[in-house]
This record gives structure tokens, C-alpha cells and sequence, in this order.
């Protein structure tokens, strides 16, 4: 993922994508330029119907106007059913 925001009171997030696949048929396929993630968490919770036994983890910053603090993530990779993708196309 790339540079991003989330508005907390409700849920609602837009993230850029920095590596994304088309996958067909199971098979990874063409690379995706330019694609933004766009949704609200909880409707994405809902949406999750796969879940791999690949946790990985991942140190970054969380930043604000009052400054930026060190944070560390991590999920195994997930498939979500639905979801909007937005972009320039392939």
C-alpha cells in the first residue's frame, strides 16, 4: 500500500495500491497501474472470504498534522470478495 488516509469517526479509506495484479482463473496475471483502494472498513470486514497462513509484518509511520510516530502492521495475505478499485486502468 501506498500514501493513503482514513477518516476515523466513520470508516471511510482511500489508499494508493504499489503492486497490484489482475488475477484470472487462480493465476496471477498483468500488473495494475494507478489503482486506489476506496471503501469503508467495516463493509470490507464483512467482504473478507479468504484468509492465507502467510503472516507478514511490516514497520512504516503513522502521521498526522501533529506529527508522524513509528508504527508496525501485519496480516496474513486476504481476499475480498468486494470492493471498489478505482484507476487509470491497465
Amino acid at each position: 500500500m501506498g500514501g493513503g488516509s482514513v477518516e476515523p469517526a466513520t470508516g471511510v479509506f482511500n489508499f494508493a495500491v504499489l503492486e497490484g495484479y489482475i488475477i484470472r482463473n487462480g493465476k496471477i496475471c498483468e500488473p495494475v497501474r494507478g489503482a486506489t483502494l476506496i471503501g469503508k472498513g467495516s463493509e470490507i470486514l464483512v467482504n473478507i472470504d479468504m484468509v492465507g497462513n502467510n503472516l507478514m509484518r511490516a514497520q512504516g509511520m503513522c502521521g498526522s498534522i501533529s506529527g508522524s510516530i513509528p508504527a508496525d502492521v501485519g496480516q496474513p495475505m486476504i481476499r475480498v470478495q468486494n470492493m471498489t478499485v478505482g484507476g487509470r486502468g491497465l
